[in-house]
């Protein structure tokens, strides 16, 4: 029965209750939750999505070094330690060091970005278009948490705007976020570079990519 339902989940991509209910017939809601609680679907109000978190092909880099030493240039990465320092402390070149540091960003990006389209599917907001170093990126808050994508999300549907109280949070959380993406090599990939930071503001700086590091 699971597996049916993430066949039928990954086409729909989103769907309630009710949806699948009339092609599965009814009595699976049980299912559901043991899926959501296994974190293959999300759940976002009445929404469901497929947790089609897409696996990045590792750079070319992870095939020339141990697990061990992976594991180290991951630690450095969560606890913040610059690519040039992670390079000189653990004796990899430095072009090798930023690889790493870029996959971990990407995959940063893409699970808040998945995270995102769940909340804005369920309710559409109007982005808040912000500047670093003349480039825009896409805020969006969700629950007290921002998110940011590097173009705006699309639908059909109604988009509202933010509050009042939305709008000063993104406002509050933007202001930090300028002090520390301040250096303008920042610009290429700057929106996984936001979230990111992001992700450390959240955290008070150190956080934690094992789950998204595959081997």
């Amino acid at each position: 029965m699971k597996d049916k339902i993430l066949k039928l989940a990954k086409r729909l991509e989103t769907f309630r209750l009710e949806d699948i209910e009339s092609i599965m017939g009814e009595g699976i809601e049980d299912v559901l939750q043991e899926l959501v609680k296994d974190e293959q679907l999300n759940l976002v109000g009445e929404i469901y999505s497929y947790k089609a978190e897409r696996n990045l092909p590792l750079p070319f880099c992870f095939k020339f070094h141990s697990q061990e030493k992976i594991e180290m240039i991951t630690k450095c990465f969560c606890a913040g330690v610059k690519s040039k320092q992670a390079s000189f402390l653990l004796d990899i070149g430095d072009a090798t060091m930023q690889n790493f540091y870029k996959h971990f960003r990407q995959m940063i990006y893409e699970r808040q970005l998945n995270a995102l389209k769940t909340h804005f599917e369920q309710k559409p907001k109007i982005a808040k278009m912000r500047r670093f170093y003349d480039r825009p990126v896409y805020f969006y808050l969700y629950e007290d948490e921002l998110f940011v994508a590097d173009k705006q999300l699309k639908t059909k549907r109604k988009k509202l705007p933010h509050t009042k109280e939305e709008s000063l949070r993104i406002k509050v959380l933007y202001s930090r976020l300028r002090r520390s993406i301040n250096h303008s090599q920042m610009k290429q990939n700057l929106a996984q570079h936001v979230a990111e930071h992001i992700l450390r503001v959240k955290k008070n700086h150190f956080i934690q990519i094992g789950l998204f590091v595959k081997f």
